[in-house]
């Protein structure tokens, strides 16, 4: 998921990421994957070690998501 991208898996995203704390948009998940998100996604990803932490939301930060969610 990045920039652009738009529904469901968008809103579980800033769903997921308000609930860590990273994701503080005044008006709630809007299922758009825009700036508010990517620097949220940033900051998660910098936040448990996923590097490079630029705010898109792929392969390696799913693994790292699936790999806490476990725990």
């Amino acid at each position: 998921l990045t920039i652009g991208a738009q529904g469901n898996d968008v809103r579980a995203l800033q769903d997921y990421l308000t609930s860590t704390g990273h994701f503080t948009y005044s008006g709630g998940s809007t299922g758009i994957f825009g700036p508010v998100t990517q620097s949220a996604v940033a900051a998660w990803q910098a936040a448990n070690g996923v590097s490079p932490a630029i705010g898109y939301f792929g392969p390696l930060s799913i693994g790292k998501y699936n790999e806490l969610i476990s725990q």
